[in-house]
């Protein structure tokens, strides 16, 4: 068996959520007020000084690949970091092929539905997204993979990311994660 890592390259999504209260929805319009920002996610790291002490996102809390079929690039190298292989997301075949009831995560932030109140911070990073090893008698082909797709569900916008990507149908865990640059960060109250 040969060792080989699998580089993901293109957009991240990285996303939390976490249910609040009245009281917490107010206390951040007021931090909005007083810094007097226009949008939130101006104060973001302020609200999450405020509201999420302990850093318990709730909801969701989630850092995947985006699925953006041509943008998103995997990249196979050997144990000698040699590239050997690479292969665009519109390549892979989807895991319901191989597993019929396969499903991805599906997040609903639409308020009354589960939560009345959801604060939704998500960023939106380009660059490296992350690594997965694997190991294979063979170079890994395009047709050794598969991805099942997740998605997150808001009022005004639906968000679509790697749920998860198989290797002779075996689900592979992220390993660890690349550098990336934020190109935009944004952060909503979703009440009912």
């Amino acid at each position: 068996m040969n060792n080989y890592t699998i580089e993901v390259y293109g957009w991240t999504l990285d996303a939390k959520a976490k249910s609040i209260n009245s009281d917490q929805v107010e206390e951040i319009n007021n931090l909005k007020n007083d810094f007097g920002a226009d949008h939130l996610s101006e104060i973001k790291f302020d609200i999450e000084d405020t509201v999420v002490l302990d850093d318990n996102w709730d909801i969701l809390n989630l850092s995947q690949p985006f699925w953006y079929l041509d943008k998103t690039i995997f990249v196979v190298k050997d144990s000698k970091n040699i590239e050997v292989n690479r292969f665009d997301l519109s390549n892979i075949i989807h895991h319901n092929d191989f597993e019929p009831s396969a499903v991805g995560k599906l997040y609903i932030l639409i308020p009354g539905v589960e939560f009345d109140n959801i604060l939704f911070s998500i960023d939106e990073l380009k660059g490296g997204v992350c690594v997965y090893q694997i190991q294979s008698e063979e170079i890994p082909q395009v047709s050794d993979f598969s991805v099942l797709d997740g998605s997150i569900e808001c009022p005004d916008s639906e968000w679509e990311f790697i749920d998860s990507l198989y290797f002779k149908g075996d689900k592979l865990e992220i390993s660890s994660y690349l550098d990336s640059d934020c190109k935009s960060s944004d952060v909503i109250i979703y009440s009912d």
